[in-house]
């Protein structure tokens, strides 16, 4: 469970490169069914985390909420807030529990680069695509045509 929790805060690092972020997350998905994963992450991120009923299916949700805007039962996507209400939240736990996830973080992400070698070879390609080159490759249940654009 830390090595999705770690991709999530990796993937949020990424996010808030480029916008602001909110201090609380609103964790969805199935993962967020399970509270220990939810307590995970809470400690990874240092935040508090909020999980809604149904955390599975707010992709139906959001279609459903996008549909209403259309059809003008409601007004604004943003008036879905009074309708999608949190229902669990988790605080993090002490400090000492970031701190730990933020030394082993560094750790975590020098695992793909270590490893995307092996995983290459492991999926079928015999190299690492280079820039700019398109590879097929085969693995036991199909074809599949890779480009790799940028490095």
């Amino acid at each position: 469970m830390e090595g999705i929790c770690y991709h999530l805060r990796w993937q949020l690092e990424a996010q808030e490169e480029r916008v602001r972020t909110s201090e609380t997350i609103r964790f969805v998905g199935g993962g967020a069914l399970a509270p220990l994963t939810c307590r995970i992450l809470g400690d990874m991120l240092g935040r508090r985390i909020e999980t809604v009923a149904n955390p599975q299916n707010v992709g139906a949700v959001g279609a459903a909420v996008t549909a209403a805007v259309g059809l003008g039962v409601l007004d604004r996507i943003e008036d879905a807030a009074r309708l999608i209400k949190p229902v669990a939240y988790y605080e993090p736990n002490p400090p000492h529990h970031k701190a730990v996830y933020d030394a082993y973080f560094p750790v975590f992400k020098s695992l793909y680069q270590n490893n995307k070698r092996a995983f290459a070879t492991l999926n079928g390609a015999e190299k690492p695509i280079a820039a700019g080159q398109t590879q097929v490759l085969q693995n036991r249940s199909s074809f599949l045509k890779v480009r790799r654009d940028v490095q």
